[in-house]
């Protein structure tokens, strides 16, 4: 029993020991609480000073992601394809390193299971300050691993006030940096655990913390590449042992496999890429090591040769490695990405502006360093210093690890983040070497100061002067907390969407384009907006913060600093922006403004210079060898003329105020533009406000204002591509001589265009147009003839004359306003104009009769010439203004008036009065145009869905006055020996053999037969009478007892045809009569006119036709039975078809010819037709007219006469005789007087 108690009692006692906390381990547990609290507490400073907004650019890219997660599935994210930015080819969303974005809806969805109602958003805005407190707490437990707890805590402390570290850790700041640092220093933590205790848990969790990482931050890199580093020193420094294989593989091969399952990981990068393949390559290195000194024991000689080679040998491999990295990177055989050569090499940035041109990737003045680390970098030399004196492997990696971050920042200011852990550890580790060797002065404890060096020095160090430096450690530590504090409070709690807390221009536009765009509406800005517009403007981009794309962000500067309004339009077009949002920071320092950003916007463009060339999209503005000069937009003597006429800065500047006396200079936000352009001067000593328009009215042509903000700083222009969409090319383009020209307008652009104005050589001319002749309509892709009266400004143009023709042309643009613009052709000649044909189409023409009164016209009109006509006007019988008709009762059913050569338009003419009624009424249509070409149709009329046609349904001009006058007027049909024709016998019959075809819709019988102008009605008796289907049928007509008809008499016939007893149709046509044989036939007068003449100067000319029903051919020509000479074909051939005519001139030698003197012609062919006819001779009085002058004739009683002769033609003449009173005067007793004497006339005077 006594055992028992006595057992109890003891374990009584243990119990107490273990839970006996001593008073300084509470202060000292209160202490880190503390810090870490008011870690918190610093970093949820911004919602004291404002609305919880998410602050800079990546963080809304990562709520934006968190956002989709939340409400879609896992397989949903990794195969989201967001259209909605880096348009129109999208972003592949599941790329973004998701650490963060499953990290935090993950927690979102346990607090709502636990049913705490908090949104994403919060979780969002709240997750970064957390995640800085537990950091710090991590810094703790890093500090105490490599150190002692004391130096853990002044970590901690150094971290929870670094403003480096703060600002990426603020309330709203959401992005992969809180967990980066994080998972870089839980890695860190566990590397050395693993390292000191060689326990394979460490190595594990060590692993999974880099995995974490690899998942979560880009800057993954860094942590793969520095446990290679301080395992090789170790090795170096000869303190390696197995711990540091089995630490080194287990986390770099773990981190790697959790790398792996990431979307973006390039499993070719282990071979082909440095920064991932290298830890494989020192891996094997590390393992070939470790079995060597293994062996040390056995050579140990030989091992540390090996060691002092590989000491002195690294020296000059790591020399030759810098230099190639700062020299030529590409030659080393793997290579480093972009970003890692920036690091390594600050210069590399210049070569890549796009890279030069993020502010995170710029260079670290040293002020950076001070201002966002203060007395932890103060203390770092102190802290070098006390590990170099131990350095163990928690040293080497401190002095590596601030080494390197030392460097890297330099070379990268984003860097400074995990800088701002390492300096302040090694601050701490330092500051606590110090305080430890002072605290050892009062008291007891091991320090690693010796007992003679204390004892010496406490002669000399007094409690007064301990005192004191502690009082100086605490008055450094204040200041670090009120260094930390204002920055926080001051500038830190603002989002750069509400600069200062006070303006709220971005909140305001955001707001304002997810209210009034779709989400499919294209913003174009510089790429730094791109993570607001589409995340909080719900908008689609063509470009952001992820930087994906050099050629896409060039070409967004390239149209923001062009020159030309109309190359920034297609450059735009080019990107399919629909609007461009501006940013003008007004001149003010901080407000990061584009007017601070355009030196990237040519620089990356001019990067891209030759990918824009091979585009084909060089214009005659850029320079020669890239498409800016940076020089003339800004130089030493201040900024360029080109840089005011850049679209960037016209957007910026429109509608801001340029007169100080308009604000209030004390108040305004827009005091300090105002003040600059009235005072600073240009490249040219101008100053600035000389070329900005007052008030900042600039004149756009494309940029539409559509939202400013409050204050001007965001400005949202809408893009009106009428510019681009507006064109026409001139084609085809001819002017004439003879009056007029013409061209075709073709649409090339996408705008429907009105036509204004046509031009010639700058003058103003008519013209019409073919399908848009009414409106002057020229809709898109559409083509259309334009015909000039030349003559209507009164200027006459000749053969080879220079001439330019210009067209004006207007289309819609944006806001009702319109776009005015001209094009012109190229210089050419004057052109001699050709005859046109045209024709209307009998058979595909119909004239239906609507009543008694109305009917209307059906006409198919084809230009059958060579050159383009213009359908003038349309009559009735006579060219005659009362016979034509309104142009308002034409409808052009297919082309248009204007016909090129080979068209075919379709005519409607409604109403026509003149009477075509009752049917069988004939009249003559015509149509002219004003060239003169023209064409006259005889048309009878029918009605609707009735149609009779004579075959065949061609009508052409009598042959022989075509032959003899060029005649237009075709109311003849051809004669067609199986198609309609007429045949007068020798005993005088007349039979008519009639070839008809029902065309219309419904069947109906043959009516009436009219012959002749009279329109004399044939007996019922004398045509075959019958019901007209569908099928050809034929009319025979005995018309011999109604007129005397002779061989080749002209004869008009109409048919017509009835159903139920009424008159529906009819057509009508003429023919000549001809002969049941060969014949031919002399035609000496046509309408009055003489067409056959045997001339008195002993030429001729016949007209002669074949009057027959067989081809003949012309053989002989006899005059008085005298045969002609030197015949001529002016018409026709000898070979004459059915109907066809012949003009033949002739020379008729060895007769003497005088005028009215009767000549017996005869013509003769190949077969036995001939002709003989007798026409009187003919004297043409134009060129020969010789008479006797009464005046100047007298006779005298000696019987002596003197006879004046005058010649008042055109031709010279020879006297041959003369007659007095019948009686015959011989040449010889004719006498001229020459120089006031008689003598002979002879043919010589």
């Amino acid at each position: 029993m006594v055992k028992i108690l006595a057992s109890l009692r003891n374990f009584r006692d243990r119990i107490r020991a273990s839970i006996s906390i001593k008073t300084r381990n509470v202060l000292f547990f209160i202490a880190i609480f503390l810090v870490v609290f008011l870690a918190v507490l610093l970093r949820l400073s911004p919602i004291f000073r404002g609305p919880r907004l998410i602050k800079a650019f990546d963080p809304w890219i990562q709520w934006y992601n968190s956002e989709y997660l939340s409400t879609h599935t896992i397989y949903e994210y990794f195969n989201w394809h967001d259209y909605k930015s880096w348009y129109p080819g999208g972003i592949y969303r599941g790329s973004l390193r998701p650490g963060l974005t499953f990290t935090v809806v993950a927690i979102y969805n346990v607090v709502n299971l636990f049913g705490l109602q908090i949104s994403l958003y919060d979780i969002c805005y709240f997750f970064p300050a957390v995640m800085g407190g537990i950091t710090v707490l991590l810094t703790y437990y890093l500090g105490k691993e490599i150190h002692d707890r004391g130096t853990g805590l002044i970590a901690a402390f150094f971290l929870a006030f670094n403003p480096g570290f703060m600002q990426r850790t603020m309330a709203g700041f959401f992005d992969n940096e809180t967990i980066g640092v994080f998972a870089t220093l839980l890695t860190f933590l566990f590397l050395l655990k693993g390292m000191r205790t060689g326990k394979f848990i460490f190595s594990i969790l060590g692993g999974l913390s880099l995995g974490y990482l690899s998942l979560s931050w880009g800057g993954y890199q860094f942590v793969y590449l520095i446990i290679p580093i301080i395992s090789l020193i170790l090795i170096l420094m000869d303190k390696y042992n197995q711990n540091v294989l089995i630490t080194y593989a287990v986390i770099e091969g773990t981190g790697l496999l959790i790398f792996s399952i990431y979307t973006g990981f390039n499993v070719n990068a282990l071979f082909t890429d440095l920064e991932t393949g290298g830890i494989f390559l020192f891996t094997i290195i590390l393992v070939v090591f470790h079995i060597i000194q293994t062996k040390r024991s056995d050579h140990p000689n030989a091992y540390k040769n090996l060691i002092n080679g590989i000491k002195w040998g690294l020296i000059p491999v790591i020399v030759i490695f810098a230099v190639i990295i700062w020299v030529a990177p590409d030659l080393i055989p793997f290579g480093f990405g972009a970003r890692f050569q920036t690091i390594l090499n600050p210069l590399f940035r210049e070569n890549i502006s796009l890279v030069a041109s993020v502010a995170e990737q710029m260079p670290s003045p040293w002020s950076v360093f001070y201002y966002n680390s203060l007395i932890p970098l103060i203390l770092t030399p102190l802290g070098i210093y006390f590990a170099f004196k131990l350095l163990n492997a928690p040293e080497i990696f401190i002095i590596a690890f601030v080494l390197l971050m030392f460097y890297f920042t330099g070379s990268m200011i984003r860097i400074i983040l995990i800088f701002a852990p390492a300096v302040s550890l090694i601050g701490a580790y330092g500051l606590v070497s110090i305080l430890n060797i002072f605290g050892s002065f009062l008291g007891e404890r091991r320090t690693g100061v010796s007992r003679k060096r204390k004892r010496q020095l406490k002669g000399t160090v007094g409690n007064s002067e301990i005192l004191a430096i502690f009082m100086i450690v605490g008055f450094l530590g204040v200041a670090q907390i009120v260094h930390a504090t204002d920055i926080s409070v001051d500038q830190f709690s603002f989002t750069q969407i509400n600069p200062a807390g006070v303006v709220h221009d971005w909140e305001e536009s955001l707001m304002w384009m997810r209210s009034n765009l779709q989400g499919t509406d294209v913003v174009v800005s510089w790429w730094d907006y791109g993570y607001w517009l589409t995340p909080i403007g719900n908008v689609t981009t063509v470009n952001d913060n992820a930087t994906l794309n050099h050629t896409r962000i060039g070409l967004t500067g390239m149209a923001l600093m062009q020159t030309d309004e109309i190359y920034s339009a297609k450059a735009f077009k080019r990107l399919g922006a629909d609007y461009v949002l501006v940013y003008f920071g007004l001149m003010i320092t901080g407000l990061g403004g584009d007017e601070g950003k355009w030196p990237w916007m040519v620089r990356i463009c001019n990067d891209n210079y030759a990918q824009y060339k091979n585009l084909g999209m060089e214009e005659d503005n850029w320079a020669e060898n890239s498409v800016f000069i940076e020089d003339e937009y800004q130089s030493s003597a201040g900024m360029g003329e080109k840089w005011f006429q850049s679209q960037l800065v016209r957007l910026m500047f429109y509608g801001v105020p340029t007169d100080p006396s308009s604000i209030d200079m004390s108040q305004d936000l827009r005091a300090t533009y105002v003040n600059q352009i009235n005072n600073e001067r240009t490249q040219e000593g101008n100053l600035w406000k000389d070329y900005i328009p007052d008030g900042g009215a600039y004149d756009f042509d494309i940029f539409v204002p559509t939202y400013i903000s409050n204050w001007g700083l965001v400005k949202l222009y809408r893009i009106d591509y009428t510019v681009l969409e507006s064109n026409f090319m001139i084609q085809e383009a001819r002017v004439f001589d003879n009056g007029y020209a013409v061209f075709n307008l073709k649409n090339t652009g996408t705008k429907d265009l009105y036509i204004k104005g046509v031009q010639i050589n700058g003058v103003n001319y008519n013209y019409l147009m073919g399908h848009s002749s009414e409106l002057s309509i020229l809709e898109e892709g559409e083509s259309d003839i334009v015909w000039v009266d030349t003559k209507s400004s009164g200027t006459t143009f000749h053969e080879d004359d220079v001439v330019e023709i210009s067209v004006t042309a207007e289309s819609e643009a944006l806001e009702g306003k319109t776009y005015e613009f001209s094009n012109s052709s190229s210089n050419f000649f004057v052109q001699k104009a050709e005859q046109g044909e045209i024709r209307i189409n009998k058979e595909n023409s119909r004239i239906i009769q609507k009543d008694q009164v109305n009917a209307d016209m059906f006409l198919e009109v084809e230009n059958i010439g060579n050159t383009i006509e213009i359908l003038d006007r349309f009559y009735i019988n006579d060219d005659t203004v009362e016979n034509w008709i309104s142009q308002t009762n034409i409808e052009y059913l297919s082309d248009s008036t204007i016909l090129n050569p080979g068209d075919i338009a379709t005519v409607h003419i409604s109403d026509v009065t003149t009477s075509f009624y009752p049917i069988k009424t004939y009249n003559k249509v015509g149509v002219v145009t004003p060239n003169k070409a023209k064409d006259e149709v005889l048309f009878t009329s029918t009605k609707e869905n009735y149609s009779l046609s004579v075959l065949s349904e061609e009508r052409i001009p009598s042959p022989e006055i075509l032959a003899a006058f060029d005649s237009n007027y075709r109311n003849h049909i051809p004669v067609n020996l199986n198609k309609t024709h007429a045949y007068t016998y020798e005993n005088g019959s007349t039979i008519i053999k009639i070839n008809v075809n029902n065309t219309g819709d419904i069947v109906f019988g043959i009516d009436s037969i009219y012959l002749t102008e009279s329109l004399i009605e044939v007996d019922f008796d004398d045509f075959n009478s019958f019901i007209l289907d569908t099928n050809e049928n034929t009319i025979i007509v005995d018309a011999t007892d109604y007129v005397d008809f002779e061989v080749n008499d002209e004869i008009l016939v109409c048919v017509t045809g009835s159903f139920t007893g009424t008159t529906v149709t009819s057509d009508i046509f003429y023919v000549h009569t001809i002969k049941d044989d060969e014949d031919v036939q002399i035609i000496d007068i046509i309408e009055g006119n003489s067409t056959s003449f045997i001339y008195a100067n002993e030429t001729g000319k016949l007209l002669i036709k074949n009057t027959g029903d067989e081809q003949i051919t012309i053989d002989e020509i006899y005059i008085n039975s005298t045969l002609v000479s030197n015949i001529s074909y002016i018409y026709g051939t000898p070979s004459l078809d059915l109907q066809e005519c012949a003009i033949v001139t002739f020379d008729i030698p060895l007769l003497k010819i005088n005028q009215s003197n009767d000549m017996i012609v005869k013509v003769t062919t190949t077969s036995t037709a001939e002709v003989n006819k007798t026409l009187e001779a003919y004297v043409d009085p134009i060129y020969y007219d010789l008479r006797i002058d009464e005046d100047g004739t007298s006779a005298y009683n000696s019987a002596n006469m003197t006879l004046l002769f005058s010649n008042y033609g055109q031709q010279n003449v020879t006297l041959e005789s003369v007659y007095v009173n019948d009686t015959y005067i011989p040449l010889s007793n004719l006498y001229v007087n020459f120089q006031s004497t008689w003598i002979p006339l002879t043919s010589d005077n």
